[in-house]
């Protein structure tokens, strides 16, 4: 009863409202001790600080900054909501429910588009969270990684914008890029795989053939990090979709981290038995035991989700 009264005290006291530059050292602070000090929010706060479209939230306590999290807009209806951030001694006292739930009143004004995030499968609190405001897990990806293989490479090639057409064509054919939601994963965030993303991929040269003769299969690559990130130095893979013989274009993938000088070759995988099975034969190992759940909602469904206004406190 004692721990009901005080959560209830607290939350009556917690304000939410847009982050400010004066807010750093307490973000720094709560990060510091957010997976094992290895947070990604360093690498990005001042892009958070910088966007025309704010979206950035702090949850204070007082002078104190508790929580955190972000709403981005990738697209005009394309929204994504990450950084959800709460200080450790302040866990199981409600405040990440509260930022949830904020955010989703933030997106209320809008009638058509897409929310999306994604979250370990092994966060049950936001599962739960997820299901009370109208989200739907779409797919599970598995994180994996492989080191270079010192050979040439055999049947990847580069694609560019004259290839846009029949790459296009690929992928509106593929039960995979169904799968995968139409999206391409970029350091846990997914992108919809629209056609302007597509042609600044393949004008970076980041699009790859599988194929000897036609086009069997695309592989789209993420552009290199710069070195403050502490995996810069990998092959991140965005998309794979080889169509058959998965392993044999895994094996080609890690060629080309060798070719491109790169420590090795990181991806998430769509979460399906014959993937894993092909990951294993090509040399792929998995990085750790839980996996990567995307979450979706339609914004025309925003009436009739459960967002609480009632418990949210006032936007300062």
């Amino acid at each position: 009863m004692e721990t009901t009264r005080s959560s209830t005290a607290l939350r009556a006291q917690l304000v939410v409202r847009p982050a400010e530059l004066a807010d750093r050292p307490g973000l720094e602070a709560i990060e510091a001790r957010i997976w094992d000090g290895d947070d990604y929010l360093p690498h990005v706060i001042d892009d958070w600080f910088n966007d025309p479209y704010n979206g950035f939230y702090v949850a204070a306590l007082h002078d104190q900054i508790v929580g955190t999290v972000k709403l981005t807009r990738f697209a005009e209806g394309e929204w994504w909501m990450e950084g959800l951030r709460v200080d450790p001694d302040y866990h199981q006292q409600g405040i990440s429910r509260i930022l949830h739930h904020f955010v989703i009143n933030q997106v209320r004004q809008y009638r058509y588009g897409v929310v999306r995030f994604t979250t370990s499968s092994l966060n049950v609190a936001v599962h739960r969270l997820a299901l009370q405001t109208g989200f739907e897990h779409k797919a599970s990806y598995l994180p994996y990684s492989a080191p270079p293989l010192n050979e040439p490479v055999q049947t990847l090639v580069p694609l560019t914008p004259a290839d846009a057409p029949r790459v296009r064509a690929w992928l509106e054919g593929s039960p995979h890029f169904a799968r995968a939601q139409r999206s391409y994963e970029s350091d846990w965030s997914l992108y919809y795989l629209t056609d302007a993303r597509l042609a600044t991929r393949l004008e970076t040269g980041l699009v790859y053939g599988w194929g000897e003769q036609q086009l069997q299969g695309v592989v789209i690559v993420n552009p290199a990090r710069d070195a403050s990130w502490p995996d810069s130095e990998l092959l991140k893979i965005a998309y794979l979709d080889p169509g058959a013989d998965v392993a044999a274009c895994l094996r080609d993938v890690r060629r080309l981290a060798a070719f491109l000088e790169r420590g090795g070759v990181r991806l998430k995988a769509l979460k399906q038995p014959e993937r894993i099975q092909a990951l294993a034969n090509a040399g792929f190992e998995r990085e750790w035991d839980g996996e990567v759940w995307l979450y979706a909602r339609d914004l025309s469904l925003t009436r009739f989700a459960q967002v609480l206004t009632e418990e949210l406190p006032p936007l300062s």
